[in-house]
């Protein structure tokens, strides 16, 4: 089994609320030294022009592929990353992580992340970062509700670390490469309703034979999502209301054979948005440790880097 990192890289950089010890370099680096400690095999993912101190950061220690005629954007970059397995003739049981560049990591994490897919054979998908029970990585109004047909399944303990079964992740996350060559018609499917937005948490529930919609939701769209009134809201309901039937029944196709979705607890990793980081960790520790390692292999840090 080979473990295979896919990392998408943007230069450029957006408006989410960030901590004060963010920094897009620093998320690479924390990436780079993970990858390195793990003797990964890492693909960069460039997507449009790199600064040049990120490009040199990468460069010999992964391979880095250029997406034509980018930037893309965040769907495309996204679509190419899940297609790259397949591609890459890489083996159905080796491992495949991909990682959005705004994500911190433990220097273990793809040590951890190894560990675990020897150890779980049941999951066919791993999140380094998702909200747990014991460790909830949103405030008190989830973004997303557990569905009424949820199974809770066994914690299981991996040297030590606890791995827990959970309805979702983002679009940071492992898998088994052919799991995900099974299920790439489920992440097509998410894709299709919107332009720029990626259900993640849906296409979870549905790789993992859960119903991702309530009746409500079928008609309105999910709480968190949806228009609250005027012909916005009744043109996209009309509209979307058979993509989520379609995607519902969808679901069923894994009920018997569901590919589940485990998550370390406390994560190995965390998305870089005040809102939703990771909690049970010590990010700003982690944040300057990957900046020491940056500057002992040549390529320091400063914190809000220089100008793309």
């Amino acid at each position: 089994m080979t473990l295979h990192l896919v990392y998408r890289l943007y230069g450029g950089e957006n408006l989410k609320g960030r901590p004060d010890f963010y920094d897009k370099r620093t998320s690479l680096a924390s990436f780079l030294r993970a990858a390195e400690v793990a003797n990964a095999d890492v693909v960069i993912l460039a997507d449009g022009p790199i600064p040049y101190d990120m490009r040199a950061m990468a460069d010999g220690r992964c391979r880095i592929v250029d997406l034509p005629g980018g930037p893309v954007g965040m769907r495309a970059s996204y679509l190419a990353a899940l297609r790259f397995p397949a591609q890459a003739g890489w083996a159905d049981d080796d491992i495949v992580y991909f990682s959005e560049d705004d994500y911190l990591h433990d220097d273990q994490a793809f040590i951890a992340l190894q560990s675990a897919a020897d150890s779980i054979p049941a999951a066919g998908y791993f999140a380094l970062y998702a909200s747990t029970p014991h460790h909830p990585s949103f405030g008190p109004g989830l973004p997303h509700s557990v569905p009424a047909d949820w199974v809770d399944r066994p914690d299981t303990v991996v040297d030590g670390h606890s791995w827990v079964n959970v309805p979702s992740t983002a679009s940071t996350f492992g898998a088994r490469v052919g799991t995900l060559k099974a299920d790439m018609g489920i992440f097509r499917q998410g894709m299709v309703p919107y332009p720029s937005r990626l259900l993640d948490h849906e296409t979870c529930l549905v790789y993992q034979g859960r119903l991702p919609y309530t009746a409500i939701e079928l008609v309105l769209g999910p709480e968190n999502t949806r228009f609250r009134s005027g012909w916005r809201a009744v043109v996209a309901n009309t509209v979307l209301t058979p993509f989520r039937v379609a995607y519902q029944i969808r679901s069923l196709t894994r009920r018997r054979r569901p590919h589940l979705l485990y998550a370390a607890d406390p994560n190995f990793a965390s998305h870089m948005e005040v809102e939703f980081m990771a909690t049970g960790t010590d990010w700003p520790s982690r944040a300057r440790s990957a900046r020491s390692w940056a500057e002992k292999v040549g390529h320091p840090i400063t914190v809000g880097g220089p100008p793309a």
